[in-house]
């Protein structure tokens, strides 16, 4: 499909949809869509939890949101 093709479809689909969200949604996307993206530059202190985490993770250390939920509310109920 060609670009002028594909934008007239949007266009058609666009004024068809009383989705707000979808609306929403389109209007984030085009606005972001001319814009660079900032590259997240991590430094040496987040690289050293993101290693640890990670190891963790490998280790089998990590616990399930159910669980985590369950000992928070167990922690709070003390």
């Amino acid at each position: 499909m060609s670009t002028p093709e594909l934008r007239k479809k949007l266009i058609a689909r666009i004024r068809a949809t009383d989705d707000v969200k979808l609306l929403r949604e389109v209007d984030r996307m085009l606005k972001s869509a001319g814009k660079e993206v900032e590259i997240f530059v991590t430094d040496p202190a987040q690289k050293k939890a993101i290693a640890k985490s990670r190891a963790a993770v490998k280790n089998g250390r990590v616990r399930s949101s159910a669980d985590a939920d369950k000992a928070i509310s167990e922690w709070l109920a003390k």
